[in-house]
């Protein structure tokens, strides 16, 4: 989700794959803000963050799923004689062939981390009572503590990396249209097997969200409105202008509509 104060823009993945990797970005772009700070809160909330990350790429199969992608993305680069576009996937490629082991594995095997992963799973256990030896380490400078997280976090960089530059190239290759959505509502058929993310742009001020279903045959949209007091607010029952862009890995999909 990005947004500025005029826009927000909200995504919806069609595929599961494009899921997992929207999670994983947000959690990496989580870990790089908080570690760049220099209180020792911030650089907590990056180590929780590394346990997220964690857990999120466990499936074993994602690594192979993503080297797949990068080699069908490098493909259609070489088709195009796109030189710099090989060269960055090439690049993430290696990186991911050069992690041998499982996803994580070094956090793991880690027993202080993993203890401290625990006591982060349970309500008030990461203090300096029930975890000293944690409350030490965020005394530390703000120096020792960031290099200890980017060690921690050296072997997950590649996979984030990668996922990064496959979600550019996959918001890279869109189709954008303006829309109305009558009385919050919006249908669209056909949406096509070569869609696998949405991205519905609407202005900030209307303060209504997207509640979207979507799969290869049509896609149902409708707004509804921002509500802090519930879990899903009303729906909109005014007219939403909004902008729909249809992303695709294959970057034939312009030429194809």
């Amino acid at each position: 989700m990005e947004h500025t104060e005029q826009r927000i823009v909200c995504e919806h993945p069609v595929i599961e794959r494009v899921r997992s990797y929207l999670r994983l970005e947000s959690l990496f772009t989580r870990f790089t803000c908080t570690l760049a700070k220099e209180d020792a809160e911030a650089h907590r909330l990056s180590l929780s963050t590394l346990f997220e990350i964690m857990d999120c790429a466990s499936r074993a199969e994602l690594k192979l799923d993503i080297l797949q992608e990068l080699e069908r993305q490098k493909q259609q680069a070489s088709n195009l004689g796109d030189d710099e576009s090989i060269h960055q996937l090439q690049t993430c490629i290696d990186d991911l062939h050069r992690i041998q082991h499982k996803f994580g594995q070094h956090l793991r095997e880690n027993e202080w981390l993993m203890g401290i992963k625990q006591r982060m799973a349970v309500a008030g256990s990461s203090g300096p009572i029930d975890a000293p030896s944690f409350y030490f380490w965020q005394t530390l400078p703000a120096a020792d503590r960031r290099h200890d997280l980017e060690q921690w976090a050296q072997a997950l960089m590649p996979t984030g990396n990668a996922v990064s530059l496959l979600l550019a190239i996959l918001r890279g290759n869109a189709v954008g249209s303006e829309h109305i959505a009558y009385g919050g509502n919006h249908q669209q058929p056909e949406l096509g097997r070569h869609v696998h993310l949405l991205r519905i742009e609407t202005e900030h001020r209307l303060a209504v969200l997207p509640e979207v279903s979507a799969n290869k045959y049509m896609m149902h949209l409708r707004f509804v409105e921002v509500d802090f007091s519930r879990t899903r607010g009303k729906q909109a029952q005014r007219d939403i202008p909004f902008h729909i862009s249809l992303c695709s890995f294959d970057n034939t999909m312009g030429q194809a509509r």
